[in-house]
């Protein structure tokens, strides 16, 4: 396909955790709790759980991934808690879906009526309610500065795992969507799927860069043959400051390379725990 697009950069920016300050919060406040609610864990056990559940979540190298996929890892590190063949047959899902979304778990629910997918669903409706609840989340110090500095020069596009509207209405109400060229979200398939997508509308893969928190944005950025900047938890502001002051120019004048790429992702390895087997 040739397009103009074909000539424009273009950087993919993550949004829970990467660009708004709503990771943590949604993790602590909505995904656990419903998990607690839904499953009707006894009083004793949820400590545990939720400490168990905001470590896979936030602070291992599993941290940004899917909710489902979350749902299906601590499910499965506490078995005792669902049927096993329906855990089994969840986890299979999980594993084999096209698209990690209610819609698809739905259809998959209507298929089979198993009760751990109907659970499933009822916890990620109780996730949103929980979110529509919270305070508006704010964008990270240094994400407007730099989102005006790439805009100068590249497309923009938020490619999420996360709730659609919730994400949305974060964006609009900072400022920060009218800054935006495409904007994908949890329903329009994976973060690797929307790449493609950007990629097959006329981009070329060596004019975009992905920017995200999670290893999962960094596998998404590989499987298509981009290249790939770190936000690093808990050091969010600098590694912002950082891509807008440094590393967007380079990548603009083709400078981030193989050994950049590389140095980067040592760091944010070593920013983030192994994951908890």
């Amino acid at each position: 396909m040739s397009t103009l697009k074909e000539y424009r950069y273009l950087v993919c920016i993550d949004s829970d955790g990467c660009a708004i300050d709503s990771m943590t919060v949604k993790h602590e406040r909505a995904f656990g709790p419903a998990l607690i609610e839904i499953w009707d864990i006894p009083g004793e056990r949820h400590q545990e759980i939720l400490t168990l559940w905001n470590q896979l979540n936030l602070y291992t190298k599993t941290r940004g991934i899917n909710r489902f996929q979350g749902l299906s890892a601590i499910l499965s590190f506490y078995p005792e808690l669902s049927d096993h063949k329906e855990l089994k047959s969840f986890t299979t899902w999980v594993e084999n879906t096209k698209v990690l979304s209610p819609e698809s778990l739905k259809q998959e629910y209507d298929k089979t009526g198993l009760e751990i997918l109907s659970k499933a669903l009822a916890w990620s409706r109780r996730v949103n309610e929980l979110i529509t609840s919270l305070p508006l989340a704010l964008p990270f110090e240094g994400v407007r500065e730099a989102m005006i500095r790439i805009g100068e020069k590249a497309d923009i596009a938020v490619v999420s795992s996360a709730n659609k509207s919730a994400i949305q209405e974060e964006w609009e109400t900072s400022g920060l969507y009218s800054l935006v060229q495409h904007f994908f979200a949890q329903n329009d398939g994976t973060k690797s799927e929307c790449i493609r997508k950007l990629i097959d509308s006329g981009y070329r893969n060596e004019n975009i860069i992905m920017v995200g928190d999670a290893i999962g944005d960094y596998k998404a950025a590989e499987k298509n043959n981009i290249r790939f900047y770190p936000i690093m938890a808990a050091k969010e502001t600098s590694s912002w400051q950082a891509f807008r002051d440094r590393y967007f120019q380079m990548f603009l004048n083709g400078d981030f390379d193989e050994y950049i790429q590389d140095e980067l992702l040592r760091a944010m390895g070593e920013n983030l725990a192994d994951p908890i087997r």
